[in-house]
Protein backbone atom coordinates (compact mmCIF):
# COMPACT_ATOMS: atom_id res chain seq x y z
CA UNK A 1 0.00 0.00 0.00
CA UNK A 2 1.87 3.38 -1.02
CA UNK A 3 1.86 6.01 1.96
CA UNK A 4 -0.98 8.76 2.15
CA UNK A 5 0.20 11.95 3.27
CA UNK A 6 -3.17 12.93 4.98
CA UNK A 7 -2.91 12.75 8.90
CA UNK A 8 -5.56 9.85 9.87
CA UNK A 9 -6.58 10.37 13.67
CA UNK A 10 -4.78 8.04 16.10
CA UNK A 11 -8.32 7.23 17.84
CA UNK A 12 -8.97 4.25 16.25
CA UNK A 13 -8.70 1.15 17.57
CA UNK A 14 -8.80 -0.78 14.27
CA UNK A 15 -9.02 0.39 10.16
CA UNK A 16 -8.38 -0.50 6.52
CA UNK A 17 -7.03 1.97 4.25
CA UNK A 18 -6.80 1.92 0.29
CA UNK A 19 -4.78 4.76 -1.81
CA UNK A 20 -5.50 5.45 -5.33
CA UNK A 21 -3.32 8.22 -5.78
CA UNK A 22 -1.12 6.24 -8.52
CA UNK A 23 -4.34 5.19 -10.04
CA UNK A 24 -5.19 8.42 -11.53
CA UNK A 25 -3.22 11.22 -13.50
CA UNK A 26 -5.31 13.83 -10.66
CA UNK A 27 -8.48 15.15 -11.28
CA UNK A 28 -11.73 14.46 -9.98
CA UNK A 29 -11.73 10.99 -8.70
CA UNK A 30 -11.64 8.89 -5.23
CA UNK A 31 -7.80 8.97 -4.14
CA UNK A 32 -7.89 7.48 -1.05
CA UNK A 33 -10.46 5.03 0.95
CA UNK A 34 -10.94 3.22 4.50
CA UNK A 35 -12.68 1.99 7.17
CA UNK A 36 -12.31 2.61 11.00
CA UNK A 37 -13.35 1.02 14.19
CA UNK A 38 -13.45 4.21 16.89
CA UNK A 39 -12.12 4.51 19.97
CA UNK A 40 -14.30 5.66 22.89
CA UNK A 41 -12.81 8.63 22.88
CA UNK A 42 -13.18 9.68 19.36
CA UNK A 43 -13.20 13.17 18.45
CA UNK A 44 -12.23 15.41 15.07
CA UNK A 45 -12.27 18.81 15.57
CA UNK A 46 -10.19 20.84 12.58
CA UNK A 47 -10.75 24.12 11.11
CA UNK A 48 -9.83 23.03 7.27
CA UNK A 49 -9.40 19.76 5.55
CA UNK A 50 -7.66 19.78 2.07
CA UNK A 51 -9.92 17.98 0.65
CA UNK A 52 -13.10 16.56 -0.29
CA UNK A 53 -14.23 13.97 2.08
CA UNK A 54 -17.64 11.78 2.40
CA UNK A 55 -18.43 10.11 5.63
CA UNK A 56 -20.87 6.60 6.10
CA UNK A 57 -21.65 5.68 9.35
CA UNK A 58 -22.66 2.12 9.76
CA UNK A 59 -22.54 1.60 13.38
CA UNK A 60 -22.08 3.28 16.63
CA UNK A 61 -23.78 6.83 16.90
CA UNK A 62 -22.30 10.30 17.85
CA UNK A 63 -22.68 14.00 16.96
CA UNK A 64 -21.66 16.50 13.80
CA UNK A 65 -21.22 20.32 14.34
CA UNK A 66 -23.70 21.44 11.03
CA UNK A 67 -22.23 24.81 10.87
CA UNK A 68 -24.88 25.97 14.49
CA UNK A 69 -26.71 22.75 14.84
CA UNK A 70 -26.04 19.74 16.30
CA UNK A 71 -26.92 16.75 14.70
CA UNK A 72 -27.35 12.83 15.92
CA UNK A 73 -24.81 10.60 13.59
CA UNK A 74 -26.19 6.76 14.08
CA UNK A 75 -26.12 3.88 11.41
CA UNK A 76 -27.15 5.19 7.93
CA UNK A 77 -25.92 8.72 8.94
CA UNK A 78 -23.64 10.19 5.42
CA UNK A 79 -21.23 13.56 5.60
CA UNK A 80 -19.44 15.58 4.07
CA UNK A 81 -16.68 17.93 4.74
CA UNK A 82 -13.78 19.68 2.63
CA UNK A 83 -11.96 22.94 2.01
CA UNK A 84 -13.04 25.96 4.31
CA UNK A 85 -14.80 24.00 6.15
CA UNK A 86 -14.30 23.42 9.98
CA UNK A 87 -15.18 20.01 11.22
CA UNK A 88 -16.70 18.96 14.46
CA UNK A 89 -17.93 15.13 15.26
CA UNK A 90 -17.58 12.63 17.71
CA UNK A 91 -18.88 9.76 18.53
CA UNK A 92 -20.51 8.31 22.39
CA UNK A 93 -18.04 6.91 24.10
CA UNK A 94 -20.03 4.01 24.98
CA UNK A 95 -21.05 3.74 21.17
CA UNK A 96 -18.05 3.99 19.34
CA UNK A 97 -18.31 4.86 14.97
CA UNK A 98 -17.92 1.72 12.55
CA UNK A 99 -17.67 4.15 9.60
CA UNK A 100 -16.22 4.34 6.45
CA UNK A 101 -14.95 7.41 4.19
CA UNK A 102 -13.46 8.29 0.84
CA UNK A 103 -11.38 11.39 -0.36
CA UNK A 104 -11.98 12.93 -3.71
CA UNK A 105 -9.19 14.83 -5.73
CA UNK A 106 -10.44 18.41 -7.36
CA UNK A 107 -10.71 21.38 -6.04
CA UNK A 108 -14.65 22.10 -6.14
CA UNK A 109 -17.54 19.97 -4.07
CA UNK A 110 -17.82 16.95 -6.37
CA UNK A 111 -21.10 17.31 -9.18
CA UNK A 112 -21.67 13.45 -8.30
CA UNK A 113 -22.04 14.22 -4.39
CA UNK A 114 -24.30 17.33 -5.01
CA UNK A 115 -26.54 15.56 -7.62
CA UNK A 116 -27.84 12.62 -5.10
CA UNK A 117 -28.22 15.12 -2.62
CA UNK A 118 -25.04 15.81 -0.35
CA UNK A 119 -24.40 19.39 0.65
CA UNK A 120 -20.24 20.37 1.60
CA UNK A 121 -20.62 20.25 5.71
CA UNK A 122 -24.25 18.56 6.12
CA UNK A 123 -25.50 14.90 7.51
CA UNK A 124 -27.70 13.56 5.01
CA UNK A 125 -29.45 10.42 6.45
CA UNK A 126 -30.33 6.96 4.69
CA UNK A 127 -32.84 4.72 5.35
CA UNK A 128 -30.05 1.72 5.30
CA UNK A 129 -26.45 1.10 4.44
CA UNK A 130 -26.58 -2.45 4.62
CA UNK A 131 -26.42 -3.15 0.69
CA UNK A 132 -23.70 -0.58 0.83
CA UNK A 133 -21.68 -2.17 2.89
CA UNK A 134 -20.46 -4.25 0.32
CA UNK A 135 -19.66 -1.46 -2.34
CA UNK A 136 -17.25 -0.04 -0.24
CA UNK A 137 -15.55 -3.29 1.22
CA UNK A 138 -14.85 -3.70 -2.78
CA UNK A 139 -13.65 -0.25 -3.20
CA UNK A 140 -11.16 -1.39 -0.63
CA UNK A 141 -9.96 -4.41 -2.12
CA UNK A 142 -9.18 -2.93 -5.27
CA UNK A 143 -6.66 -0.64 -3.12
CA UNK A 144 -4.46 -4.21 -2.65
CA UNK A 145 -4.57 -4.30 -6.71
CA UNK A 146 -3.15 -0.94 -8.22
CA UNK A 147 -2.80 -2.53 -11.31
CA UNK A 148 -3.97 -0.71 -15.05
CA UNK A 149 -7.99 -1.65 -14.69
CA UNK A 150 -7.95 0.03 -10.43
CA UNK A 151 -9.08 3.09 -11.78
CA UNK A 152 -11.86 2.79 -13.63
CA UNK A 153 -12.96 0.25 -11.48
CA UNK A 154 -13.27 2.63 -8.64
CA UNK A 155 -15.01 4.61 -10.75
CA UNK A 156 -17.66 2.50 -10.99
CA UNK A 157 -17.99 1.17 -7.58
CA UNK A 158 -18.56 5.07 -6.92
CA UNK A 159 -21.19 5.52 -9.39
CA UNK A 160 -22.90 2.41 -8.11
CA UNK A 161 -22.53 3.63 -4.43
CA UNK A 162 -24.00 7.01 -4.92
CA UNK A 163 -26.73 5.36 -7.74
CA UNK A 164 -27.88 3.19 -4.34
CA UNK A 165 -27.23 5.83 -1.66
CA UNK A 166 -30.03 8.05 -3.60
CA UNK A 167 -32.30 5.21 -3.91
CA UNK A 168 -31.79 4.83 0.50
CA UNK A 169 -32.02 8.14 1.35
CA UNK A 170 -34.59 8.45 4.50
CA UNK A 171 -34.47 12.37 4.98
CA UNK A 172 -37.74 14.79 3.93
CA UNK A 173 -37.56 18.32 4.04
CA UNK A 174 -39.81 20.54 5.81
CA UNK A 175 -41.57 20.29 9.04
CA UNK A 176 -42.23 16.72 10.69
CA UNK A 177 -45.85 15.62 10.00
CA UNK A 178 -47.44 13.07 12.69
CA UNK A 179 -46.66 9.82 10.67
CA UNK A 180 -43.25 11.03 9.79
CA UNK A 181 -42.55 11.34 13.88
CA UNK A 182 -43.76 8.20 14.22
CA UNK A 183 -41.70 6.72 11.13
CA UNK A 184 -38.48 8.22 12.82
CA UNK A 185 -39.19 6.70 15.78
CA UNK A 186 -40.03 3.34 14.36
CA UNK A 187 -36.67 3.59 12.38
CA UNK A 188 -34.40 4.72 14.94
CA UNK A 189 -36.18 1.74 17.34
CA UNK A 190 -35.31 -0.62 14.39
CA UNK A 191 -31.83 0.68 14.18
CA UNK A 192 -30.94 0.35 17.58
CA UNK A 193 -32.77 -2.14 18.94
CA UNK A 194 -32.03 -4.49 16.13
CA UNK A 195 -30.57 -7.71 18.07
CA UNK A 196 -33.83 -7.99 20.09
CA UNK A 197 -36.19 -7.50 17.67
CA UNK A 198 -37.54 -10.60 15.57
CA UNK A 199 -40.73 -9.94 13.70
CA UNK A 200 -42.92 -6.60 12.43
CA UNK A 201 -45.38 -7.94 15.36
CA UNK A 202 -42.27 -7.00 17.58
CA UNK A 203 -42.04 -3.26 16.46
CA UNK A 204 -45.52 -2.71 16.65
CA UNK A 205 -45.61 -3.55 20.28
CA UNK A 206 -42.45 -0.86 20.90
CA UNK A 207 -44.21 1.62 19.32
CA UNK A 208 -47.52 1.18 20.23
CA UNK A 209 -48.72 1.49 16.40
CA UNK A 210 -49.99 -1.70 14.70
CA UNK A 211 -48.18 -3.72 12.26
CA UNK A 212 -50.36 -2.30 9.28
CA UNK A 213 -49.67 1.22 10.26
CA UNK A 214 -46.14 0.87 10.21
CA UNK A 215 -46.24 -0.60 6.58
CA UNK A 216 -47.87 1.90 5.08
CA UNK A 217 -45.68 4.64 6.74
CA UNK A 218 -42.74 2.74 5.79
CA UNK A 219 -44.45 2.43 2.19
CA UNK A 220 -44.68 6.58 2.15
CA UNK A 221 -41.22 7.67 3.61
CA UNK A 222 -39.06 4.32 2.31
CA UNK A 223 -38.30 2.07 -0.32
CA UNK A 224 -38.23 -1.19 2.00
CA UNK A 225 -40.76 -2.46 4.50
CA UNK A 226 -40.24 -2.55 8.17
CA UNK A 227 -38.80 -6.23 8.43
CA UNK A 228 -36.56 -5.73 5.25
CA UNK A 229 -34.86 -2.90 7.09
CA UNK A 230 -34.73 -4.85 10.06
CA UNK A 231 -32.99 -8.11 8.19
CA UNK A 232 -30.06 -5.74 6.45
CA UNK A 233 -29.61 -4.35 9.94
CA UNK A 234 -28.96 -7.86 11.36
CA UNK A 235 -27.20 -8.75 8.85
CA UNK A 236 -24.75 -5.83 8.46
CA UNK A 237 -23.79 -6.47 11.88
CA UNK A 238 -23.53 -9.63 10.85
CA UNK A 239 -21.26 -9.09 8.41
CA UNK A 240 -19.09 -7.44 11.03
CA UNK A 241 -18.79 -10.11 13.59
CA UNK A 242 -18.00 -12.22 10.98
CA UNK A 243 -15.04 -9.85 9.66
CA UNK A 244 -13.60 -9.58 12.84
CA UNK A 245 -13.05 -12.82 13.12
CA UNK A 246 -13.33 -14.07 17.05
CA UNK A 247 -16.84 -15.71 16.74
CA UNK A 248 -17.96 -18.55 14.40
CA UNK A 249 -21.07 -18.59 11.76
CA UNK A 250 -22.83 -20.62 14.06
CA UNK A 251 -22.02 -18.07 17.39
CA UNK A 252 -22.93 -15.13 15.31
CA UNK A 253 -25.90 -16.83 13.91
CA UNK A 254 -27.36 -17.00 17.79
CA UNK A 255 -25.90 -13.38 18.45
CA UNK A 256 -28.83 -11.85 16.17
CA UNK A 257 -31.30 -14.44 17.64
CA UNK A 258 -30.95 -17.54 15.02
CA UNK A 259 -31.50 -20.34 16.71
CA UNK A 260 -30.47 -22.52 13.40
CA UNK A 261 -27.39 -21.33 12.06
CA UNK A 262 -28.99 -22.79 7.96
CA UNK A 263 -31.70 -20.45 8.17
CA UNK A 264 -29.46 -17.76 9.40
CA UNK A 265 -27.14 -18.61 6.30
CA UNK A 266 -29.65 -18.43 3.54
CA UNK A 267 -31.52 -14.69 4.81
CA UNK A 268 -27.50 -13.71 4.68
CA UNK A 269 -27.02 -14.62 1.70
CA UNK A 270 -30.45 -12.99 0.32
CA UNK A 271 -29.31 -10.05 2.08
CA UNK A 272 -25.71 -9.42 1.44
CA UNK A 273 -25.51 -11.38 -1.83
CA UNK A 274 -22.28 -13.87 -0.12
CA UNK A 275 -22.65 -17.00 2.67
CA UNK A 276 -21.40 -16.01 5.60
CA UNK A 277 -18.37 -18.34 5.52
CA UNK A 278 -16.75 -16.51 2.60
CA UNK A 279 -16.83 -12.75 4.69
CA UNK A 280 -13.26 -12.61 5.31
CA UNK A 281 -11.73 -10.69 8.47
CA UNK A 282 -10.28 -6.97 7.86
CA UNK A 283 -7.06 -6.34 8.61
CA UNK A 284 -5.44 -4.23 11.18
CA UNK A 285 -4.17 -0.75 11.82
CA UNK A 286 -0.42 -0.57 11.75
Amino acid sequence: MIPFSLELSSKVKKARYANFSRSFKGGDHIIMAGYEECRSDYIIERKDFPVWTMEVVVGGAGTFKEKKRLRTLRHGSVFTYGPGIKQNFRNEATQPFQKYFFVRGGEAFPLAWHACGLRPGAVLQLGSVALLIGILDRILDEGQRSDAQTGRVVDGLEKVFLAQMERYQGTIKGNKTISRTVYDTAMDILLREYQTLYSLSDLAKRTGYSSEYLCRLFKKYHSQSPYQVLLQRKMSAAWFLLRDGHLQVSAVAQELGYEDPLHFSRVFHKVMGCAPSSVKSGSKAE
